[in-house]
Parts: structure tokens; C-alpha cells; sequence
């Protein structure tokens, strides 16, 4: 089936080989250069139109001047050169006549200071770098009329979207979506999926943040994306419908739509999905030094899995005037899971005889959900980016488990069945304040606060089974209330040259946590947790030319323990494990140091750099084995964790028609553990390497292509083993491009993925492997309608928070093991 599939993707996507050579395409190319110096001048706008002075394309030249596009059609135009301080210049072509086409140099002169009445049309640059981002401007790009937000990131540099419309930054899924500067609940699910639904049209410009400043959470992102919408009051309705579907009964889809009547504007989008996990196995082997009766234990286990799931999001806004603005948006998911894990677990001697043996059967049931609101208040300002922000934000995840567990005892083990329901929930209210005021053109400040409050409530009963039926035990009955209060106060100062930047800040955060944990009848252990934090943050940048700039980096991240590492509960449900949470845990602070060169033109992307991470307080997990066999899980502050490596983003362009990208890093990594006289130390290198090309066989047929593989990741106890992937996909465009179908499959040469990792101490070493599935065939389609509007217009400035280190389900119970 799968070698049909990939023969047909093959087949589509040559097909058309023969209309590449088209003679009815042009290439233009020309290089702009100033009239005295005789130099090249850097990233002017081009802009082609027709005759009819309908504008076809704009693109940005490269920082020689140089530029080139193509065109298919048999035409006659001319392109309109402009740059701040010069005049604009006017040169005609005709397209069809020949294959290429070149303008040759073109002279720009400096605008005259001695002329009377001069109406200037700027255009801006496509791509900005600026001293703590890179923007670009969506709103100056033709296309973005007929394409959706999805289409744009990949135009983004340092964001790369792959053949299944994954989105990374630099190469890692470790970043946050913004929308004007605040998290949205719209991207906190599928992202593509809400960005494929989106008109292009509604983007001012992407903004891509690679070292987040004092102004956001201290919490450790790898990056931000912030989309930043326009003003644009345009009246109508625009919405898109996306369905898809993949081999092994998955599916899903969405619908969105946003509209605009006077001074109110709503979107609201929708979506069901479902996913299946077709069987997946596990084994491990694991040797305990200390026993010579339980030494050598061997599990094996298998599991098949769904669910099915709803979310919904909407955002409104109204205008009060052109300076005050009310904006709030909701959003909420929630679903099923279901699992039928079992296994066989057999535990040797020394001498390889076999002492104990039990069969394990489960029926794990889970619900989920997640609710949340905003509500914002803007107050803008004549002056240019002055900005006040007041934002309230209330977030509601419940969540429940059904585990019923069933042991049979084959040799030297006495049967089991035992039952545990759990419900939790977690509440969150935060208040936020945010004012913005650029003193000059050079000087700026920002300042703001956060206040959050958090409780986390969960229940567990146990049942045991007994004379056919399942009666209570008190004994292992737990209940846990969890509140945590945070402060925070920021403020930032930003000082601008014509090659010289400098960004600066702090953020205050304190977090006082007063938590109760009671286990059995009367077991009660209540516990706190405060910390104050001052997270420093500094950037300067020099810019060598206009398309390129080093930059030097340094913050302090911070890594909050979540209620899973600080719950004391001790969970011994399963045989032969057991696992708790430490209440006396620390915030982890890692220190960042960078620095980078990047280079960005019309044709390449250039982004290197060298890092360090240094952290003396790691939260690191420690397993221990026990004579009986029971392996013993908890948290430690025990530390380090340091880093140091290097990373790499290139991209490139050669013409219109192809893109290819190529994204790295690699780093040789230091733990440590130094606890009650007890030194392990644990290093190597960690390396990983990705790439995409994305090809336009035709006007409205696409191929895509992507692969990578890492070595694999260091434990403290451990290693993890190596792994690759690929795939591919062709995308068509119908109807003028309202309408696309997607054909895709993942990793088509290896039909399962097998993660293999071994952990070794002076107590025990172990062998681990899980098997799942791994190529599957995806089907999509998707549909644009409705006139191009506005986006609903949003606070600039909003409620973002993402300092917690979590480590399990949120307002679960905690401390019940990975």
C-alpha cells in the first residue's frame, strides 16, 4: 500500500516536469547602485507592476543591490526602485520575449534637500533587524493577499514550516506564539491549524524574538514568534474550513471564520479530533547489584490507545475610539482517553533461575479539558508606540483518572486488583499591567506587574477488590490543596544608534507557595515553598553592515517546580516501583550566555552562534533500586547541568520557485550529582540536524521534502539512543488558490520507530525499548471563503504565563511517577 502511495506522489509530482521549462517565463535580475559612489544599494524595495500599474510582485533587494524575479506571463511593466533618501527610479521591461532579462545597473540618486513640495511613497524593507528581533513585513508583501498566515511564516527567517506544516524556530519546537504581544489561546492547541485559517491580509508583520527580554516570563522558552496584526478597518466575513484524515483512524478538522461590522469584530473557530494509538510495546531489562534473589528483572508490555477531543476559541473586540480599546477572547478543549496496557514481568537470581512472575493487565480512562478567558483594556497614544495595557486572564483545567489494575501471580507473587479514581483541577487568576514610552527615537523604557494566584485541589480513592467487589481503603486515600501566589515587576530600557544597540532590564519575581498533603487517615504533611528571584537580562548588538550584525546575549532563566515534582504523596500502586515528589525543592537558575552573527539578504538566511548554560541547582530526577527489586523514583536539587555548544540556521533561495533550509546545533553537556556523600558525573555531546527543501513544480503545485536525526539525548543516569526522520508531501491550489489538497507521509522507510535508552549507577542498570508506529499517510483539505477583512484588533500587550516546570498532568496528584 505505502510503496503505491509513495510510486503516486512521485508520479503527481513529475508530471508536470515538462511545463518547468516554460518558455513563456522570464528571469529579470538588475543591481542598484548609488549614482556617486558607484555602490551597491542595500535592500531598496523593488516593485513590478503592469502596465496598468497593478502592482504583481514586491521583493527587497539583496545587500549588493542585487535582485531578479520571474515572470510567466507575455507582458509589458516596469519596476518602481525606491529607498529611503534617494529619488524614486521608473525602468520598463517586457516579459515573454526572451528567458532572461537583465536591466543592468541602475542609478538612484540622493534626494535633493532644495526641493520645494516633494510627496514621498516609502515602501519599507521586507526584512528588519532590529536589536532584539527580526520583523518581517507582511504588509508590504503582494501575496499576502491571497494567502493565509501559515504561508507566511514560511518566509519568516529563522522559521522553517516542513512538508506537514510543523513550525520551528531555529530548528527547535521549543518557542511560544504570540498574537500583538500576549499569548493567545487561538495557538495554544494545533497552531497550524489556526494559522492556516487565518488571511495573511490581517498581518502587519512576524516578528521573530530569540532571546526574550525582562518584559516576559523568566520561564526558559528557546523563542517567540509574535504576530502582530493590522489596524486595518476593512468591513466583511473571511473563514476557512480544514479537514484531515491518516491511515491508521486518525482525523480531524476545523472551522473558522472572522467578521467585522463597524467598531466590533469577532472570530470564532471550532474543531473535533481524533487519535488513535495502534499497538505500541515496551521492554526493559534491569540488573539490580544489590540482591542476588531479585537480580535480573525482564517486562514486557503492549498497549493500544484513543481519544477524542472538541476545542473552540473566539476573540471580540470593540473600538471605543481611535485610542481605547476593549478586546477579550475564550477558549476551551476537552476529550477522552482510553488505554488497555498489559504485560509479563519475570524477576531472576543470580544464577539465572527464575524467582517470581506476574502478568499485569490495566484499563486506564482519562478526561481533560482546559478552559480560559482574556480581557483587555488599550490605551494608545499620538505619540508613536506610547502605549498603556491592563489585562485580567482566568484559566480553568480540570482533569480526572480511572486506573483499574489487575496483577495474577504466576510464581511467588499473590494477586492483586486494585482500582484509583482521581479528580483534579487547576484554577489560575492573574492581573497584569504594562506601560510602554519611547522617550526619543534613541531612548525608550517599559515598565509593568503581574500578580497571579494558583490552587491546584486533588482527590484520590482507592479501591480494593475483594470477595467480588470493589471496597474502599482508607489507608491509601490522599487529598491535596496546592496554592501558589506570584508577584513580578519588570522594567526595560532600550537605547538606539545608527550600529550600536543596547537593551537592558530586570524582572522581579517572588512565588510563595502553601500547600497541604494528606495521605491515609490522619497523615497529614503540609508544606511551603518561597522564592524571590531578580532575573537580569542584557543585549548588545553591532551592526556590520545593513544585512548583517553580531550580538551579544546574557539572562537568567528560571525553572519553577510544578505541584508533580513537589507533591510528597508516595504512589505505590504498580509492583516493583514506587514514586514521590519533594516538597523542598528550589527554583532552578540557569545563566544564558550567547552570541551570534547573523546575515540576512533576499536570497540567504545566515544565523550562528555559540552558547552557554550554566546551571549549579538542577532539578534532576533520581531513580534508586531497593535488595527487594522496588525501583524508587523522587527529585532532587543534588546539581549540575551545564552546556556548551553551537548552532546553526541557514536558508536559502535560489530562485522564486525553491527554498531550502538547514538547522543544527550541538553541545557537550555536564551533569552532576553530588548528594549525601555520593558523586555521579555524567557528560557528553548531544547533537542534532534537520533540513527542508520546498519546491513549485507549477503555478499552484508544490513538493515538499524533510528529514533529520540526533544522536540522541544525555541523562544524569543515562543515555538515550539516536534517531532520524523524514517525509514528504505534494500540495495542490484550486479555485484562484481558496482551496488546497494535501497528500503526505511520514518516515515512508521505516514503518516502526524503536527509542532504546540505558541508565546505569553503583546500584543498578537498566535497558529500556519502546516500539510504536511510525510511518502513517495523512490526507487535507482545506477551503478559503468569504472577502478579506480585518482580524480582530487586540490589546498590543497581554498575559503570558509559562514559568511553571511541569512534569505531569496539570492539577494532577503529582508525584505518582513518569
Amino acid at each position: 500500500m505505502y510503496r503505491l502511495l509513495i510510486f503516486f506522489l512521485l508520479l503527481l509530482g513529475a508530471s508536470p516536469l515538462s511545463s518547468f521549462g516554460d518558455t513563456g517565463t522570464t528571469l529579470i535580475s538588475g543591481k542598484v547602485v548609488d549614482s556617486l559612489s558607484r555602490k551597491g544599494v542595500p535592500f531598496v524595495t523593488v516593485t513590478v507592476q503592469n502596465a496598468q500599474s497593478k502592482v504583481l510582485k514586491r521583493l527587497a533587494s539583496d545587500a549588493n543591490g542585487t535582485f531578479e524575479f520571474s515572470l510567466k506571463e507575455n507582458l509589458k511593466g516596469e519596476v518602481v526602485i525606491s529607498a529611503v533618501g534617494y529619488n524614486p527610479v521608473r525602468v520598463k521591461f517586457a516579459a515573454g520575449s526572451k528567458s532572461k532579462e537583465s536591466l543592468g545597473s541602475i542609478m538612484m540618486s540622493e534626494a535633493s534637500a532644495k526641493l520645494g513640495q516633494v510627496v514621498v511613497q516609502a515602501q519599507k524593507q521586507l526584512v528588519k533587524i532590529d536589536v532584539d528581533k527580526i520583523s518581517y513585513n507582511t504588509d508590504a508583501d503582494p501575496e499576502a493577499q491571497t494567502s493565509n498566515a501559515l504561508d507566511m511564516l514560511r518566509k519568516v527567517p529563522l522559521v522553517t514550516v516542513d512538508g506537514e506544516d510543523n513550525i520551528t524556530l531555529k530548528g527547535s519546537s521549543s518557542f511560544k506564539i504570540l498574537v500583538n504581544g500576549k499569548e493567545s489561546t487561538l495557538m495554544s492547541s494545533s497552531p497550524k491549524d489556526i494559522l492556516k485559517g487565518m488571511p495573511a491580509s490581517s498581518i502587519k508583520n512576524v516578528e521573530v524574538i530569540t532571546n526574550p527580554s525582562s518584559k516576559y516570563s523568566a520561564e526558559g522558552v528557546g523563542g517567540i514568534i509574535n504576530i502582530v496584526t493590522t489596524k486595518k478597518t476593512l468591513e466583511g466575513v473571511t473563514g476557512n474550513v480544514n479537514l484531515r484524515a491518516d491511515n491508521i483512524g486518525g482525523f480531524g478538522g476545523s472551522i473558522y471564520t472572522t467578521a467585522k461590522i463597524g467598531k466590533f469584530s469577532f472570530s470564532v473557530n471550532y474543531g473535533p479530533n481524533r487519535r488513535k494509538e495502534k499497538e505500541s510495546t515496551s521492554s526493559s531489562i534491569m540488573e539490580n547489584f544489590l540482591s542476588p534473589t531479585n537480580h535480573r528483572t525482564e517486562t514486557f508490555s503492549s498497549s493500544n490507545g484513543s481519544s477524542y477531543s472538541h476545542f473552540g476559541s473566539g476573540e471580540m473586540s470593540y473600538e471605543i475610539d481611535s485610542l481605547n480599546l476593549i478586546s477579550m477572547s475564550f477558549w476551551g478543549y476537552g476529550g477522552k482517553w482510553k488505554s488497555n496496557p498489559d504485560g509479563i514481568t519475570s524477576v531472576y537470581d543470580d544464577q539465572g533461575v527464575l524467582f517470581q512472575q506476574f502478568n499485569q493487565q490495566n484499563t486506564y480512562k482519562r478526561t481533560f479539558g482546559s478552559m480560559s478567558g482574556n480581557l483587555d483594556y488599550q490605551r494608545s497614544f499620538k505619540k508613536p508606540d506610547k502605549l498603556f495595557t491592563v489585562s485580567y486572564k482566568l484559566d480553568y483545567n480540570p482533569s480526572g483518572t480511572e486506573n483499574e489494575y489487575e496483577v495474577k501471580g504466576i510464581k511467588n507473587y499473590t494477586d492483586i486488583q486494585n482500582k484509583s479514581k482521581n479528580d483534579a483541577a487547576s484554577y489560575e487568576h492573574t492581573f497584569q499591567v504594562d506601560f510602554v514610552n519611547p522617550i526619543t527615537e534613541r531612548h525608550q523604557y517599559e515598565v509593568g506587574t503581574k500578580y497571579i494566584l494558583r490552587t491546584n485541589p486533588s482527590e484520590t480513592d482507592y479501591y480494593n477488590f475483594v470477595n467480588s467487589d470493589w471496597v474502599d481503603d482508607p489507608t491509601r486515600y490522599n487529598k491535596l490543596t496546592y496554592t501558589q501566589n506570584i508577584v513580578a515587576a519588570y522594567a526595560g530600557y532600550l537605547y538606539k544608534m545608527k550600529k550600536v544597540s543596547l537593551k537592558t532590564g530586570f524582572r522581579l519575581e517572588g512565588a510563595y507557595t502553601d500547600a497541604n498533603s494528606k495521605q491515609g487517615v490522619a497523615t497529614k504533611t503540609p508544606f511551603n515553598n518561597n522564592v524571590t528571584d531578580v532575573v537580569p537580562y542584557f543585549t548588545l548588538s553591532y551592526k556590520l553592515a545593513e544585512s548583517s550584525s553580531v550580538k551579544f546575549n546574557y539572562t537568567q532563566r528560571l525553572q519553577r517546580p510544578g505541584i508533580w515534582y513537589l507533591n510528597p504523596y508516595v504512589d505505590d500502586s504498580k509492583p516493583k516501583m514506587i514514586s514521590y515528589g519533594n516538597p523542598n525543592l528550589k527554583t532552578e537558575k540557569v545563566n544564558a550566555f550567547d552570541i551570534s552573527y547573523s546575515y540576512f539578504s533576499g536570497k540567504a538566511n545566515l544565523e550562528a552562534g555559540l552558547s552557554t548554560r550554566l546551571n549549579d541547582n538542577a532539578i534532576q530526577s533520581i531513580i534508586s533500586v531497593r535488595s527487594d527489586g522496588v525501583q524508587v523514583q523522587t527529585y532532587e536539587n543534588s546539581g549540575i547541568n551545564n552546556s556548551f555548544g553551537g548552532n546553526l540556521y541557514g536558508s536559502y533561495r535560489p530562485w522564486s520557485i525553491l527554498s531550502l533550509d538547514i538547522h543544527g546545533e550541538t553541545s557537550y553537556s555536564i551533569m552532576e550529582r553530588n548528594s549525601n556523600g555520593e558523586k555521579l558525573r555524567k557528560e557528553g555531546w548531544e547533537t542534532y540536524m534537520g533540513g527542508s527543501i520546498r519546491w513549485t513544480i507549477i503555478k499552484g503545485l508544490s513538493l515538499s521534502t524533510y528529514g533529520g536525526g540526533s544522536t540522541g539525548w544525555l541523562q544524569l543516569q543515562g543515555k538515550s539512543k539516536g534517531f532520524f526522520y523524514n517525509g514528504v508531501s505534494l500540495r495542490k491550489d484550486l479555485l484562484k488558490s481558496k482551496m488546497n489538497v494535501s497528500i503526505s507521509v511520514s518516515n515512508p522507510f521505516q514503518e516502526y520507530r524503536t527509542w532504546k535508552s540505558d541508565m546505569r549507577d553503583d546500584t543498578f542498570s537498566s535497558h529500556n525499548e519502546n516500539r510504536s508506529l511510525n510511518r502513517t499517510f495523512s490526507f487535507g483539505i482545506s477551503y478559503r471563503f468569504g472577502k478579506m477583512g480585518a482580524m480582530v484588533k487586540k490589546a498590543q500587550r497581554g498575559i503570558n504565563n509559562d514559568d511553571v516546570k511541569s512534569g505531569g498532568s496539570k492539577g494532577g496528584n503529582g508525584g505518582g511517577g513518569n
